[in-house]
């Protein structure tokens, strides 16, 4: 769907649509939009530019980053954009020449210019970015056991919670060596020199 900004100039453009999002559109194995992104907003001119505001919806499953199992989420993402029609020349050079920081404003605005809006690109791009860099399917997931694998939070792992860390090799030889002289605490015996 596209929505084209003449449509709005004599008042606001609502519009709602479905868009289907598929694995290869997000670039990535990880998330997958489970059915399509329902999506609804507004276009409304506010002169010279206009306003985009839109609501999406949507189901995606992700993967743990702790204990690898897939989950689903129910997502509803609000957007808000400002839509200008910037001629070509007013965008900085293929090699870099004219190039400049973007500021916090410049990532809330759309161009549009040839005075359309592609819905569907856009609505992909949103569900990317919101995807979470480290999704989480629970705060409290104790994740998979790094000794024996097992996803800890399915079922008790058997492993040891103790766990030698081989750095620690060097100090754990002086510590045998000096084991009379440690108490049960691992702290040194003080005794007393006689006065």
């Amino acid at each position: 769907m596209h929505l084209q900004l003449d449509q709005a100039r004599n008042g606001p453009l609502n519009w709602r649509d479905d868009v289907a999002v598929s694995a290869a559109d997000l670039g990535t194995e990880g998330p997958l939009v489970l059915g399509c992104v329902d999506c609804k907003g507004s276009l409304t001119f506010v002169g010279p530019d206009f306003l985009l505001e839109a609501r999406l919806r949507y189901r995606q499953r992700l993967y743990c980053g702790r204990c690898l199992t897939a989950y689903d989420e129910e997502v509803e993402l609000p957007l808000a954009f400002v839509v200008t029609c910037r001629a070509e020349e007013s965008f900085p050079a293929e090699d870099g020449a004219g190039a400049h920081e973007l500021e916090p404003e410049d990532l809330s605005t759309l161009v549009a210019a040839e005075g359309e809006i592609d819905l569907a690109v856009l609505v992909r791009e949103q569900v990317e970015l919101n995807v979470p860099m480290k999704p989480i399917c629970d705060p409290g997931c104790r994740g998979l056991c790094p000794q024996c694998g097992v996803n800890r939070q399915q079922q008790a792992c058997t492993c040891g919670s103790e766990q030698f860390d081989p750095r620690w090799s060097g100090l754990e030889a002086i510590r045998e060596r000096l084991g009379g002289d440690l108490n049960q605490d691992n702290q040194p015996r003080t005794t007393r020199q006689p006065t």
